[in-house]
């Protein structure tokens, strides 16, 4: 093995191995901010949350089956 491949194990060795700090997305804040609102106003979110995801959902199923049928 040569220095320049030892050289680029180690460094992607490093990498990879190496904690990354990680945030908050802020949901704590969403939460407080939904608790402050009304009850029809958390059922609407609670809502929306739901028709996004399927939404979401539908549209990753429907991209996989057309991807797996082109093949």
């Amino acid at each position: 093995m040569n220095l320049r491949t030892l050289t680029l194990s180690l460094t992607l060795a490093a990498t990879l191995l190496a904690p990354i700090p990680t945030h908050a997305q802020g949901c704590a804040q969403c939460r407080d901010n939904t608790a402050a609102t009304p009850p029809t106003t958390q059922r609407a979110y609670r809502r929306a949350i739901t028709l996004l995801t399927i939404t979401a959902s539908g549209i990753f199923l429907t991209t996989l089956t057309f991807l797996k049928r082109q093949r």
